[in-house]
């Protein structure tokens, strides 16, 4: 089993959506290294499917590649949140949907190489619509497509975030797509 022995850990930023900390570890070899590893309180990612088998999904701006992206509904855990109060809470803010019924899909580790973040996957179904709740900096638009398109979108890489290509196979592999 491979393992790092940390040495020393010190937070060199703390900002409202992650800390950075860096670590001086002891490797297998004995050698001294360093880590930068960002803190990230986690998240939860819904993916919403309807009778008729079409997803609910959001259109936003990401700005770290100055574009706008598909994705499923997803947003960041507040301190000691529940991931499952925090995927109905998002569900509902971005889509205004309710879900009778939201089960685990498991979850993923976004980039292990250098963030702790865990973003929870779950599946919608029995849902009901509202009305979208946005927070005050929060620009996107919902829209819902079949399954099946989604699917197509994933292999033509205009569906490329994560969260939403394995979210949406994972619910797709649950209906026997």
């Amino acid at each position: 089993m491979h393992f790092e022995k940390t040495l020393e850990s010190k937070e060199i930023y703390k900002g409202r959506v992650f800390t950075v900390v860096e670590q001086t570890v002891e490797l297998e070899n004995r050698q001294i290294a360093k880590r930068e590893i960002i803190r990230h309180n986690g998240g939860a990612a819904v993916v919403a499917v309807d009778d008729d088998l079409n997803i609910y999904l959001v259109r936003q701006f990401r700005k770290p590649f100055d574009l706008e992206m598909i994705e499923i509904p997803a947003g960041k855990l507040e301190l000691g949140e529940d991931p499952y109060d925090c995927a109905v809470r998002e569900l509902k803010e971005e889509t205004g949907i309710v879900a009778n019924c939201i089960e685990s899909l498991g979850y993923i580790t976004t980039t292990p190489g250098f963030c702790d973040e865990k973003l929870y996957l779950y599946l919608a179904t029995g849902l009901t619509n509202g009305t979208m709740k946005l927070d005050c900096d929060e620009f996107l638009s919902c829209e819902k497509l079949p399954m099946s398109v989604c699917i197509e979108k994933i292999k033509s890489g205009e569906i490329n975030d994560s969260k939403s290509i394995i979210g949406i196979l994972r619910t797709a592999r649950k209906f026997g797509l």
